[in-house]
């Protein structure tokens, strides 16, 4: 008879045990804060976890799985308790049409079986902040709805702050870090494949007396580069580039294919290079130098100032300097090989990432 009292009670209150988490967090008193604040501390939240790898059940920097990077960003964010399954954010949001989106809500789908089975954090711009645990990269990162695979197992949309022009902040939002940049990968927090094109323009008058003509412009340089950033950091990156330079005053073409390693303002490259005509140069007295044997091979460090994002990579001002080896066997003379040599030059670069 106790069995079945207890079963009966059971009974009773399991709609209100499933009903409790069920409740959208808008029904929370959050305080003094604002649902526009609100919405733009759970992103910041989220971004800050960005590169932290995937592990089933964790949510914090040592591993973390979908649910639990929405767990945890409401914690650090707001202090509050949030479900801890994607399906239980499910139940526990309001349901909103995908159309009516708007950044800080969430995004469920539907990736094994027939249930709700992966849950992000929409951040505008069909962008939302996620932990993959499977393709090219996983861990939490930045997709797109338009990808393909999100496309064909977007479930749904949950609202967990009110949004209406009365209840958001608008001013605070259109100032913030993330509207300026609504729904695009942060290439400062970000890691995966990426791409870059670069211009320099060089110097070669900065050993006074050398050159008869006078002149600071040396020649041009371009880049073209692809690698990898996120191996120890986000910052981290390691690339492969190709480097061809026109020395007006050696009157040669180089072609430079370097490995570069390195962070956004600090990078190291050095590898083999192709000299296209015979580096001669002219000195104070109009004599032709001919600085000769050339190793082919070129070592320089990159020096840049703090990258400006745009779009999903980021515009870079950089200063670099190269030494490329040129020795004479005959007619030595240090100054002219110095000047042969060592290469200072100033330029753009934007690198950006891959689409994941």
């Amino acid at each position: 008879m106790k069995n079945k009292n207890w079963l009966f009670i059971f009974i009773i209150l399991n709609p209100v045990v499933f009903l409790f988490p069920s409740a959208p967090i808008q029904k929370t008193n959050l305080g003094n804060v604002t649902p526009g604040n609100a919405r733009l501390r759970l992103i910041a939240a989220a971004e800050s976890y960005l590169g932290t790898p995937y592990r089933y059940g964790g949510f914090d920097r040592r591993g973390m799985d979908c649910s639990g990077l929405v767990y945890a960003s409401f914690r650090d964010a707001l202090e509050i308790s949030v479900p801890r399954t994607a399906e239980g954010l499910y139940y526990w949001a309001e349901k909103i049409p995908a159309e009516d989106l708007q950044p800080g809500d969430l995004v469920f789908f539907t990736t094994a079986g027939s249930g709700i089975s992966h849950v992000g954090i929409f951040t505008g711009g069909r962008q939302f902040i996620h932990a993959a645990s499977e393709g090219r990269q996983t861990g939490v990162m930045y997709s797109s709805l338009d990808e393909t695979y999100w496309r064909q197992t977007f479930f749904g949309a949950g609202r967990a702050f009110s949004w209406d022009n009365n209840s958001v902040d608008n001013d605070l939002w259109d100032n913030s870090p993330q509207s300026q940049i609504p729904g695009n990968i942060r290439w400062t927090e970000s890691a995966g494949l990426f791409f870059g094109l670069g211009m320099t323009a060089g110097t070669g008058g900065f050993l006074a007396g050398i050159f008869s003509e006078g002149s600071l412009f040396r020649g041009l340089g371009f880049l073209a580069k692809t690698g990898y950033k996120g191996f120890f950091s986000t910052s981290f990156q390691i690339g492969l580039e190709f480097r061809p330079e026109w020395d007006r005053f050696l009157g040669i073409w180089r072609l430079p294919l370097t490995l570069s390693l390195g962070s956004d303002t600090f990078q190291v490259y050095a590898g083999p290079a192709i000299t296209i005509g015979e580096p001669q140069i002219r000195l104070e007295n109009h004599r032709t130098y001919t600085p000769g044997f050339a190793w082919l091979g070129e070592l320089g460090i990159s020096a840049a100032l703090r990258p400006i994002q745009i779009a999903s990579g980021c515009l870079s001002f950089y200063l670099e300097m190269a030494w490329q080896p040129y020795f004479s066997n005959t007619d030595f003379n240090l100054l002219a090989d110095l000047a042969s040599n060592l290469r200072m030059s100033a330029g753009l670069r934007y690198l950006w990432l891959a689409a994941k």
